[in-house]
């Protein structure tokens, strides 16, 4: 079925809409973090960024140590995305191929915890941090997101080695390979957009994190970047370009590494969707 011009046309006008309507947000703040502190609020506003201002990046790194939290904030998110794509991928493995009595009960069960809200296990991992002297460590702040990030990756890798023909495996197991040079040489290599979704998930969401790391941070030095923007809010006043540069720099590398992986991310999701 051919489309005519108005068909086009109006694809693209709904397609032109709908990505504005998603950078907007986007292009809205990092403009904004650009703008000299008197055009902020000017009527009508200037949507073209005719004026240019790094007033409010240079107020970031004056009144925080922007430096400092970014850096805790990655050490922390390659932390947990590190042990998370490990240990996920050798469970996921086993929950596709092995099989052992409780097997479904077990991979259902994991799921399911992903299920509660995080809000629910704030005081109970809470309590046993610091019963485990862990408070107030990235230690525990890492150990802390595993029980929301190791179910959901866990699940992506499942339905991702399933897809896997489990010939390759067992040619490579009658020739007289280990198990686990089986899983190193061959299924990891075949899986990489799998890990790569399940890396980019939990590095997004360990970044991006707020409330763990709120209730269990407690000293300067070891606050993130998520922490770092309350802080820049004031109880009596709000600078609303200082805020707009700091979550500039906090979301802009992110995004940059989302588009870039972008095609892995789909691929690693949905893979196994069709799979009967």
């Amino acid at each position: 079925m051919k489309l005519g011009l108005t068909q086009f046309l109006v694809i693209y006008v709904v397609i032109g809409a709908l990505t504005a309507f998603a950078i907007g947000p986007v292009y809205w703040m990092v403009a904004s973090s650009l703008r000299p502190a008197h055009l902020l609020f000017a009527t009508p506003p200037d949507f073209l960024l005719l004026e240019i201002s790094w007033g409010s990046y240079i107020e970031v790194f004056r009144s925080t140590n922007y430096p400092r939290m970014m850096f805790n904030s990655a050490v922390i998110s390659v932390a947990t995305t590190a042990v998370t794509v490990v240990f996920s991928a050798m469970a996921a493995h086993s929950l596709a191929r092995l099989r052992f009595r409780g097997k479904i009960l077990i991979s259902r069960g994991i799921l399911v915890t992903y299920v509660f809200p995080q809000i629910l296990l704030v005081v109970p991992l809470f309590v046993a941090l610091v019963n485990l002297g862990l408070a107030d460590t990235h230690v525990g702040l890492v150990i802390t997101y595993l029980t929301f990030s190791f179910p959901f990756a866990m699940w992506i890798l499942t339905a991702y080695f399933q897809t896997i023909p489990a010939e390759l495996e067992e040619s490579a197991l009658i020739s007289g390979a280990m198990r686990w040079q089986v899983f190193w040489h061959i299924v990891l290599p075949l899986a990489k957009p799998g890990l790569a979704a399940a890396g980019i998930f939990t590095f997004f969401h360990a970044w991006n994190e707020f409330l763990y790391a709120l209730v269990l941070l407690n000293s300067e030095r070891k606050a993130t970047l998520a922490i770092g923007l309350v802080r820049l809010m004031g109880a009596e006043t709000l600078d609303w370009g200082a805020l707009m540069a700091a979550t500039t720099m906090m979301v802009v590398p992110v995004l940059l590494a989302f588009l870039f992986y972008q095609r892995n991310l789909v691929g690693g999701l949905t893979a196994g969707a069709t799979k009967g």
